[in-house]
């Protein structure tokens, strides 16, 4: 079992390591590691002024508290040539708080080579939007900044749309950005506004190249909320990949996958709308519609588990505009969990409308029916 005495040991061996460009360390599930281990830790991470890549793993470490983060995030403050930092404290529930995210915050400022940031606070319930606001004001500053990762949620009541506004108003400046995932799933208090704002804060990003968002389990948000995110990548000419969670969003109908169209730069595409009962066969059809003028797509994946409301019908359609797709290489399909209006009649027709895609390399098949 892994305590504070062997972060003390790793600590007094790191500062030898003066060359050191990139480290990374994963004690998840190691609940014997306290603050005072991380201030350990804390201590020797800051002597190592080469550091160019810094990962850190420490989820469900419940032992953890404010102030072991606190000094662990003034540790990176002397670290000016860092360009990734990676920090999971996934599912610390009762210690990461917006403490947390303020102390983060003050550190990134300064560090201005920043290009990559990946930090994962899922399942850390005493989080709201005031942390988040803290976090977004700091991203202001990281001009240089290319990927953005952020995982919250699930199940966190206490981030809303107006933590979602901090969060984009934050990202109109960054006009180097590259990629972006965001994950929010299970955040219930979100609504359609949130994308709005979302949609307002991609606008200019000319840069983007990447977008996957998770707003599953969101169950305020509906067909106007997705039609204003989707049309806001229309904007955004460097757009090659989506990918888009809203399963479970059961407000969602077929009239939002009319809005997939006018993405013409996008190699891949995947849409998860898992249980979304209320899309049918029309709303395959209207997604199949859009597709047919992304010629550039390369790859699609589509969940629809466990709306029974889809047919062969609607796998006829889709077939019938992927045949279209010359550049398409990549397919993944899943309209399981029992569907018992996809027969093998179905399936065939999709089978048969692929033949003709030469190019074809994978294909992951419908199950059984």
């Amino acid at each position: 079992m892994i305590t504070d005495q062997g972060l003390e040991i790793l600590s007094d061996v790191l500062p030898r390591l003066i060359s050191l460009k990139s480290i990374g360390l994963n004690f998840d599930w190691c609940k014997m590691i306290s603050g005072q281990g991380l201030k350990s830790l804390s201590g020797s991470l800051q002597r190592l002024s080469s550091l160019e890549s810094i990962s850190l793993n420490f989820p469900r470490c419940d032992k953890i508290t404010d102030q072991g983060f606190k000094n662990l995030s003034e540790s990176l403050q002397g670290l000016r040539s860092l360009q990734s930092i990676s920090l999971n404290f996934q599912e610390n529930r009762s210690s990461s708080t917006d403490q947390c995210l303020k102390s983060l915050s003050k550190s990134l400022q300064g560090l201005s080579s920043l290009q990559s940031i990946n930090f994962d606070f899922r399942g850390c319930f005493m989080m709201t939007d005031q942390g988040l606001k803290s976090l977004s004001d700091s991203l202001q500053g990281l001009t240089s900044l290319q990927s953005i990762n952020l995982h919250f949620g699930p199940s966190i009541d206490t981030i809303t749309d107006q933590g979602l506004k901090s969060l984009s108003d934050s990202l109109q400046g960054l006009s180097s950005l590259q990629s972006i995932r965001l994950e929010f799933g299970g955040c219930k208090m979100i609504t359609d506004q949130a994308l709005k704002s979302l949609s307002e804060g991609f606008q200019g990003l000319s840069s983007l190249q990447s977008i996957s968002l998770d707003f599953k389990e969101c169950k305020m948000i509906t067909d106007q909320g997705l039609k204003n995110l989707i049309e806001s990548f229309q904007g955004l000419s460097s757009l090659q990949s989506i990918s888009l969670d809203f399963g479970n969003c059961r407000e969602i109908t077929n009239q939002s996958l009319k809005s997939f169209q006018g993405l013409t730069s996008l190699k891949s595409i995947s849409l998860n709308f898992l249980r979304c009962f209320r899309i049918t066969d029309q709303g395959l059809k209207n997604l199949s519609d859009n597709f047919q003028g992304l010629t550039s797509l390369e790859s699609i994946a589509l969940n629809f588990q466990s709306n029974h409301m889809i047919t062969d019908q609607g796998l006829k359609s889709l077939g019938d505009s992927l045949q279209r797709l010359s550049s398409l290489q990549f397919i993944e399909l899943d309209f399981g969990w029992g569907n018992p209006n996809i027969t093998n009649q179905g399936l065939k027709s999709l089978s048969d409308s692929l033949q003709g895609l030469s190019y074809l390399r994978n294909l992951f098949p419908l199950p059984k029916p």
